[in-house]
């Protein structure tokens, strides 16, 4: 079945302000923004941004910092809920959201998962990826779907597909480019938790 995760995540939270707000601290963790710089970057009213920020502020999923010539917003990274939000949006906007929106073009894939090099924008050594793919998909398919998504967002996607019997035995033997994605934070898009880490000695 075919559905807008935007818009889903929209009615979650009940505010398409605050969603913007969310995912644009969220594209850029590192970032501090002022409100009027902030209201620019997400095409909003000021007065509108103004009270989202109160709100997020009170949940304490933002955090002000205040200068003499104005105040500055930021992600607070060190939240309880802060993992499961970097999931829930990255299923429902940018890559993920593509990916999400468009799964019969991964039929045939067992796991596909965002690294933590992705979400979080971490420097890459030679073997890093952004995207990893376990299964048996249409492999053309795939890299025209992910080359147009680079396209759209000038930014490159470096994946890795591998067959699920691969997976498995490079996972049983703890192989060091397995363990380096399945150790870290990651949020995966088509596949189960448990079935991901079976045979994983923890």
């Amino acid at each position: 079945m075919q559905f807008n995760t935007a818009l889903t995540i929209e009615k979650l939270f009940r505010s398409k302000t605050r969603t913007r707000i969310l995912w644009h601290f969220l594209e850029n963790t590192a970032v501090r923004s002022g409100l009027r710089e902030l209201s620019r970057i997400v095409k909003l009213q000021v007065h509108a941004v103004g009270r989202e920020i109160a709100l997020l502020k009170k949940t304490n999923l933002l955090l002000e910092e205040k200068t003499p010539s104005k105040n500055f917003y930021s992600l607070n990274t060190e939240h309880p809920f802060y993992e499961e939000i970097v999931s829930l949006f990255h299923k429902s906007y940018g890559v993920g959201g593509m990916i999400m929106n468009n799964r019969d073009v991964f039929a045939g894939t067992d796991f596909l998962l965002l690294t933590s090099y992705f979400l979080f924008n971490q420097p890459k050594d030679k073997y890093d990826i952004d995207i990893l793919l376990v299964g048996s998909p249409k492999i053309d398919q795939v890299s025209i779907f992910l080359h147009n998504i680079e396209t759209s967002l000038q930014r490159e996607l470096l994946y890795t597909i591998i067959t699920p019997g691969d997976f498995k035995n490079r996972k049983q033997k703890l192989d060091p480019f397995i363990w380096n994605i399945l150790e870290k934070p990651s949020v995966l898009l088509l596949g189960k938790q448990a079935e991901l880490l079976k045979g994983v000695a923890s």
